[in-house]
């Protein structure tokens, strides 16, 4: 069973538009009144959805520039050990081969 509701306080400019616009489509004014209630439903309801999805992606997003940092700040640390490394390996061969040094 279809709803039915009455519409009050319409312009007589608003309700031309809408007697042009249903003419220009071929439909009556009700039918043109029904596509735009109907139309105006689903982008509400895809509104929403978009909300309620909105906070898992930020939340995703968080977790990602978390991850992001953590990369970044282990391979800062895994350069600097590197470098500590190779300073030390350096010392070594130079210690062994160089008769002079630490002396």
């Amino acid at each position: 069973m279809a709803n039915q509701f009455v519409l009050r306080n319409i312009s007589d400019h608003t309700l031309n538009v809408l007697d042009e616009e249903a003419a220009r489509n071929q439909i009556s004014r009700n039918a043109l009144l029904q596509i735009i209630i109907d139309n105006f439903v689903q982008n509400l309801e895809q509104a929403n959805a978009t909300e309620i999805l909105l906070e898992p992606l930020q939340d995703v997003t968080r977790q990602l520039n978390t991850l992001t940092h953590a990369t970044t700040e282990s391979q800062h640390a895994i350069s600097k050990d590197l470098m500590t490394l190779n300073d030390s390996i350096n010392r070594m061969i130079q210690y062994m081969y160089d008769d002079s040094y630490g002396r």
